[in-house]
């Protein structure tokens, strides 16, 4: 099941970037993209989160393709916002 999260955000977009790429590489995950796209995997409860993300104006759209079954879209997207 596919996540679609929608974040608007008022920095400028390679401050999100920056921001978003420490979150996960401290996560242990992987980050690769800049101010435009890019794709973010984080290892968590024996699996990983998987996407890609797309920066479009002043909001990042993210699609998560992959997630453990316990983790919901809204838990994701409630750590994610929260953390940019």
């Amino acid at each position: 099941m596919a996540c679609n999260i929608n974040i608007p955000f008022t920095q400028p977009a390679a401050d999100l970037i920056n921001s978003l790429r420490t979150k996960v590489q401290t996560q242990g995950g992987t980050f690769s993209g800049d101010e435009t796209s890019g794709t973010i995997s984080v290892p968590l409860l024996g699996s990983k989160i998987v996407g890609t993300y797309t920066i479009n104006g002043q909001q990042v759209d993210i699609v998560i393709t992959d997630k453990p079954f316990l983790v919901s879209c809204n838990q994701i997207q409630g750590y994610l916002t929260g953390s940019l």
